[in-house]
């Protein structure tokens, strides 16, 4: 069981500075999450509306990385979560940028992907059938769904480590 704790998510984060790690808001939820149970957390800070924070358990660790959401005047109608491959026709996928880990980005490298804003994607991927503005893809079963959605996090994370090209990763 890897359930989280407020100190065990700051010391996850690979790609921001221990200061920003301890101003972080964490959601209520997130402290007690189990990551063997879902693919990541995520969560949009309250304090700080244009940071967003998504944990994951990658390659056996507690992983946390920091993410910008471009500015809402940005979005589309419809886009698609490149995460969870899930169609959102009411505006709620946005750019999200993530600074690299290290030395690539203290100077100034990033990592950026189409995610939903809400962080959602480990519901949504669970989801049985669409709502008026949810498409998730229905023509995979939700045990095969979510094994994707494990293995396009894991790759952002690594993208976001520096260990895998971003631009090569797997889609």
């Amino acid at each position: 069981m890897h359930a989280l704790t407020a100190d065990a998510v700051r010391r996850s984060m690979i790609n921001c500075s221990k200061g920003d790690a301890q101003r972080m808001t964490l959601a209520d939820d997130v402290v007690g999450t189990d990551l063997d149970e879902v693919e990541f957390v995520g969560w949009r800070d309250p304090r700080m509306p244009q940071r967003a924070y998504l944990v994951s358990l990658h390659e056996g660790v507690v992983t946390g990385v920091l993410l910008r959401p471009a500015a809402g005047g940005g979005r589309r109608r419809t886009a698609m979560c490149a995460l969870c491959r899930t169609t959102r026709s009411d505006g709620a996928v946005t750019l999200h940028t993530a600074p690299r880990a290290g030395a690539a980005g203290r100077e100034g490298n990033s990592v950026g992907t189409y995610i939903c804003d809400d962080l959602a994607c480990p519901a949504v991927t669970r989801l049985e059938k669409a709502t008026p503005t949810v498409a998730p893809d229905l023509s995979h079963p939700v045990d095969e769904r979510v094994a994707a959605l494990r293995v396009r996090v894991d790759t952002f994370l690594a993208a976001v480590h520096g260990r895998v090209d971003a631009a090569r990763a797997p889609a």
